[in-house]
């Protein structure tokens, strides 16, 4: 199995990733990619239900950085 590729920047390591993950689910079989995909999609619920805001309060802080940094 071919490694991930190290990258310069977030839009290149993002589409690296997608390379990657691509070649996997093409090279293994469905039940080991599917129990490897159910793995990190509950630990993406795990760590959201950790976390410490609400929804509404998370996009009240986004929407007050938006804010904060837009050009004037």
């Amino acid at each position: 199995m071919e490694k991930l590729k190290p990258s310069l920047n977030n839009a290149e390591s993002r589409m690296n990733f997608v390379d990657y993950w691509a070649n996997f689910v093409r090279t293994h079989s469905d039940k080991e990619w599917g129990e490897q995909h159910t793995r990190f999609i509950n630990s993406l619920m795990l760590s959201a239900k950790s976390y410490p805001f609400t929804p509404r309060k998370y996009l009240e802080m986004k929407k007050e950085k938006i804010g904060s940094t837009a050009p004037k």
